[in-house]
């Protein structure tokens, strides 16, 4: 699907107040300040941890767009706080978009509804099903008023919560590659778009993640691959938990295939998979007599949950 790019409509000042602003003559200072925080899975703000960047969309009462910024790390690690000027006696509402590069595009920007404008791969759609990967995006909205009077500045603050699981597999016990890949993951009936509400759809995609041959480790690996929540209003829902993982080999012999949600329950870690710093690692182990699909070493060891 075409990237769409939308240009800002409005002038969105630096995140202080403009230098035109004169104390005896309020027209044009700004009057409108939002706050970001991102609280993961405790009670302090760490969204300079997470996040490289922030796209700020802000739309009318009736949801049309208006206008957009984006703020980088440097300015989210320096708690800037994004100050403009919009007209006074009207309601307004904001998004904040976390991560949005180059595996994230909008989509329906002019819908008026934001459970119908969606965050997606720009690879996705038009006919083509598979995507390598997603960005680890994030996504908080928040509504305000916009009061009148001379240096009155209105605060707001958007909370942004994850939209995105961290998928992990590693090959263990196969040969080394002589040339060339002899592997290759798919994962079906990955979720393929969610909304500015951040709520997965019942759009479906193929994920196909690049497998990797890791010295070190002696493994094949896909290191840390972002797909779309799993979970709905805090628990594991079979719906968006459609999952089918396959591994193929040479001449594209299928060598493995299993269910992520069956997987899920079969290990026990539901809890892991619906905080807001969500892991789901996966070990498939190639033995003499048989294949194990089992909770990587490392990750039952080594790991502690926590969003630290």
């Amino acid at each position: 699907m075409k990237h769409i790019i939308y240009k800002l409509m409005l002038l969105l000042a630096v995140p202080v107040l403009t230098t035109s602003c004169i104390k005896e003559d309020y027209d044009d200072c700004d009057n409108v300040t939002i706050y970001f925080q991102y609280l993961a899975d405790g009670n302090t703000d760490v969204l300079y941890q997470y996040m490289s960047k922030v796209d700020l969309y802000v739309f009318d009462e009736g949801g049309h767009l208006l206008s957009s910024r984006q703020y980088n790390k440097d300015e989210l690690s320096n708690f800037a706080k994004p100050s403009f000027k919009l007209p006074a006696g009207v309601r307004y509402k904001v998004v904040a978009v976390g991560n949005a590069g180059d595996n994230t595009e909008l989509t329906d920007m002019n819908a008026a509804d934001f459970d119908r404008i969606f965050i997606q791969n720009p690879d996705w759609g038009g006919g083509n099903n598979e995507v390598a990967t997603h960005d680890h995006n994030y996504l908080g909205q928040s509504e305000f008023f916009v009061a009148s009077g001379d240096g009155v500045m209105n605060r707001d603050t958007v909370t942004l919560r994850s939209s995105h699981i961290n998928l992990s597999v590693e090959v263990n016990g196969w040969p080394s590659p002589d040339e060339g890949m002899p592997l290759r993951l798919v994962i079906e009936n990955a979720n393929a778009q969610t909304s500015l509400t951040n709520k997965v759809n019942d759009e479906k995609e193929t994920l196909v993640p690049a497998l990797e041959w890791n010295t070190e480790l002696g493994c094949y690996t896909t290191g840390e691959v972002p797909v779309f929540r799993m979970d709905a209003n805090g628990a594991l829902d079979a719906d968006l938990s459609q999952h089918l993982l396959r591994l193929y080999g040479p001449d594209d012999e299928l060598l493995v295939e299993t269910s992520l949600y069956d997987y899920i329950m079969e290990n026990d870690i539901t809890r892991d998979v619906i905080r807001q710093e969500a892991n789901l690692p996966i070990a498939i182990n190639f033995k003499q007599t048989n294949i194990e699909i089992k909770l990587p070493a490392w990750y039952i060891e080594d790991v502690t949950p926590g969003w630290e």
